[in-house]
């Protein structure tokens, strides 16, 4: 596998993992029970292709960008599908988080 397909991956776990998160907030406190198998699927699918990512991309990188873009998104999808407030903070902090992952990948 080529670095696009490593990192085509790894972009596919990031967004399962942000199923997960969103699953988990639907689960209400996992008081419901059908959003539980959406959080197992969300996360074993996000750790699975994380680990195959990691086979050809560097530790820190890889990790830079799960971090990075899964809190990214995730605060993303608050503020747009939970009505979760987004101000002009947040947004410079989702900026900053993407400014790193650009850093870390220039240095990989």
């Amino acid at each position: 596998m080529n670095s696009i397909g490593a990192l085509t991956m790894l972009g596919v776990a990031v967004l399962f993992e942000v199923f997960g998160d969103s699953m988990m907030k639907f689960s209400d406190g996992f008081r419901r029970k059908l959003p539980i198998i959406g959080i197992v699927i969300g996360y074993a699918t996000a750790f699975f292709l994380m680990a195959k990512s990691m086979n050809y991309l560097p530790l820190g990188f890889a990790y830079a960008v799960w971090t990075g873009l899964g809190i990214a998104l995730t605060a993303i999808v608050g503020a747009v599908i939970w009505k979760e407030g987004f101000n002009l903070t947040k947004v410079a902090g989702v900026a900053i988080i993407i400014a790193g992952v650009v850093l870390m990948k220039m240095g990989a």
